[in-house]
């Protein structure tokens, strides 16, 4: 596509659905007036030792400042080209675009190029004949026991152990650890650790120590640093260690019984207890059980509908992800080894970012295409629904989902709920 003006030639070409190259050329007559002006402002400005401010002749000007003018006015032109040929082809870039091939002489037209993206057009053509498996749903009492049980880990309460009984994995130990060099001499002051053995909070070598000493012992040991240390300079290197172990103690966990539901806050029985935590469980089930069925359909949609996310957008997802998605919080200052940890982890999320950006970006296509955004009769009656279960009113839960920014959230879950019950009614799912 081809847009000229009186000093500004426009040619696009698409790279791809999510990319356009913009060759722009200025006329050599759009170039010399704004190297004019350019040249006039500098001189205005400039001082040399016998030369009154902003008297500068126009040769003195161009040969010490020359260069420098030229930069201007390059910079000036592709500012001012760029947004002009923007506005001209309607084309609304969804990052800074990329300029390259600038060909400039000050006596002549100057050309360049900018790589540009934009919100890629996505053209669904296959949206049917698609099936998914659901998962089951169904809560097995072991899931129930296994809630009780972390209320009452949650709950229990750390007991001395009896004088000269050693602790077992489990349980709880303060510890003071002397560590020292090749030489036999303490490296460092002792330091007190409490740690709850058996779940990783120090090396397997010194929890083995800790077992063998009882509250009020102490010995020295020579132990070794696993292969998989976070450290790894330190990976197999060994050590001698002073430990005396401070404290021991055990969990005691309470029974389930009806003064312990009650103590929760909002049961008056355990029968009541178990009701609300299969309820809970139940409500997570259907909902990861959904969570797979629309995976499968966006999967097939993916499959039979190709097409390429643009750059930028995956960078501002992976920020997202990563939590650095907000400019308006400083980011954090990384050491370089920190740095290439992280970017190995971005690197790895790269697929998983790619897929959460193309279903979204066809959950949006599908609505724009279907006629499926949330209508704001939808909208006020969840925003009823909500108000309902917490006892509040209507208007009270609107002001609050509109200043902490939810509503545009609400929407969004409200439209994605139709598009994937659109789809669903297109496919099978058994």
């Amino acid at each position: 596509m081809a847009s000229n003006t009186t000093d500004l030639k426009i040619d696009v070409q698409e790279g791809s659905s999510w990319t356009r190259r913009l060759s722009i050329t200025v006329s050599a007559d759009r170039v010399q007036r704004t190297r004019g002006r350019v040249a006039e402002q500098a001189a205005k400005g400039m001082r040399l030792p016998g030369f009154r401010k902003g008297k500068l002749p126009a040769k003195v000007v161009e040969q010490r400042f020359g260069p420098s003018i030229d930069q201007e006015t390059i910079d000036r032109l592709i500012q001012e080209a760029y947004r002009e040929a923007l506005e001209s082809s309607g084309i609304t870039p969804i990052a800074q675009g990329k300029v390259d091939d600038i060909k400039y002489d000050k006596g002549a037209e100057m050309t360049f190029e900018v790589e540009v993206e934009v919100k890629p057009e996505i053209k669904l053509k296959e949206l049917s004949g698609f099936t998914a498996t659901r998962p089951s749903a169904e809560i097995a009492e072991e899931e129930i026991s296994n809630v009780l049980d972390r209320l009452r880990d949650e709950r229990g309460t750390w007991e001395p152990l009896e004088e000269g009984k050693r602790p077992e994995y489990g349980d709880q130990v303060l510890v003071e650890i002397t560590a020292f060099d090749d030489s036999g001499a303490a490296a460092e002051e002792a330091r007190s650790y409490r740690i709850v053995i058996g779940e990783d909070q120090a090396i397997p070598d010194v929890e083995a120590a800790i077992l063998t000493l009882a509250e009020g012992e102490e010995g020295e040991f020579e132990v070794a640093f696993p292969e998989d240390f976070p450290e790894e300079s330190r990976r197999g290197e060994k050590q001698k260690l002073h430990i005396s172990v401070k404290e021991t103690r055990r969990k005691v966990l309470p029974e389930i019984t009806d003064e312990f539901a009650k103590g929760l806050g909002e049961f008056d029985s355990v029968q009541a207890l178990r009701e609300r935590i299969e309820s809970d469980l139940k409500e997570d089930a259907v909902q990861r059980s959904e969570t797979e069925v629309r995976r499968q359909i966006v999967d097939q949609i993916l499959q039979a509908n190709p097409f390429e996310a643009p750059r930028s957008m995956l960078d501002r997802y992976l920020d997202y992800m990563l939590g650095e998605g907000d400019e308006r919080r400083p980011r954090r200052q990384r050491s370089p080894e920190e740095d290439e940890r992280f970017g190995q982890l971005r690197e790895s999320l790269k697929p998983q970012a790619e897929w959460g950006l193309k279903r979204t970006l066809i959950v949006e296509r599908i609505a724009e295409q279907e006629g499926l955004r949330a209508s704001q009769d939808e909208i006020d009656e969840r925003v009823e629904t909500l108000a309902t279960r917490h006892s509040r009113t209507p208007s009270e839960v609107w002001i609050e989902l509109e200043k902490s920014g939810q509503l545009e959230v609400l929407e969004r879950e409200i439209t994605e709920e139709k598009v994937f019950e659109f789809l669903k009614s297109q496919s099978t799912v058994s």
